[in-house]
């Protein structure tokens, strides 16, 4: 059997981030320069000011890198476009947008498919039929205080086995305080630019968190192992969300057999708050 594993090859720091981020030029509370600074202040290294169907230009701050984005909301089901430069026009299907922002070159997310009162924002089938695209939100902190669950790792597990190679993201849809610093993204990029931390987004080199921090994602020939330090458990997930082995707390391995389809870690710590990496995909000779 043979392995895609995002992770390979990949070093450097880990970088924290948010993509989907509003401010005062949409339905948000803070200015951008207000939004930027709140971020700064809790260790951020990125973010992006995703206002809803208008370009926010990235703030200029010391340690924090901007990245371009906007939230396509009127007229359907919510989606990012990261490291674009323009809106989309909104009276198209949804499925020629996200065909125009992979041929833009940019980050593509479908946001918080839990929402509302019917647990519905993207229809399975809507997020099954559209595409190709690069993930998900599987945790969108502003859900937590509205009608529909903040998690989505369910539609996450039934498009991936499907078939369907989606990375999930951690964002806080960020609206006013409160809302976040409460989900992130830790990336792994070349370069501490926009270009090369949207590439690496692309390429699942990051994983997803609410709180957990993990040091190290190794695959070693056919075995997976993860280090998170302040995990209390660490679950491996295969085909259907099916746990495949409970793995203790900080370090747990996991020997892939290859009938699992694809591998991803859970790492919880105190509360409810977790981690998630990428799936490794297996493909089987």
């Amino acid at each position: 059997m043979t392995f895609v594993n995002p992770y390979h090859g990949s070093s450097g720091p880990w970088l924290r981030g948010n993509l989907h981020t509003h401010t005062t030029n949409s339905d948000g509370k803070l200015s951008p320069v207000e939004t930027v600074a709140l971020y700064a202040e809790h260790g951020y290294d990125l973010l992006a000011l995703s206002d809803h169907d208008r370009l926010t230009l990235p703030v200029e701050h010391p340690s924090v890198v901007g990245i371009t984005a906007v939230e396509v909301s009127a007229g359907g089901p919510h989606l990012l476009a990261v490291g674009v430069d323009k809106v989309y026009d909104t009276s198209r299907p949804r499925g020629c947008i996200v065909d125009e922002i992979m041929a833009d070159g940019g980050l593509c997310v479908l946001c918080h498919p839990n929402w509302l009162e019917h647990f519905n924002h993207w229809d399975q089938v809507a997020l099954e039929s559209v595409g190709p695209y690069h993930g998900i939100e599987i945790f969108n902190s502003v859900i937590d205080f509205l009608p529909g669950e903040a998690h989505a790792l369910d539609r996450w597990d039934m498009l991936l086995a499907k078939g369907r190679r989606v990375w999930g993201f951690a964002d806080d849809d960020f609206h006013a305080p409160g809302h976040g610093p409460r989900g992130w993204n830790m990336v792994r990029a070349n370069a501490r630019t926009p270009d090369a931390i949207v590439e690496a987004l692309q390429a699942g080199r990051f994983y997803a968190s609410t709180g957990v921090t993990i040091e190290a994602v190794e695959l070693v020939g056919n075995v997976l192992t993860i280090t998170a330090p302040d995990a209390e458990e660490i679950r491996f997930v295969g085909r259907w969300g099916a746990v495949v082995a409970f793995g203790g707390a900080g370090e747990a391995s996991y020997e892939i057999r290859g009938s699992e389809g694809y591998v991803r870690a859970e790492c919880y710590g105190r509360g409810r708050h977790a981690a998630w990496t990428q799936p490794v995909f297996v493909e089987e000779p």
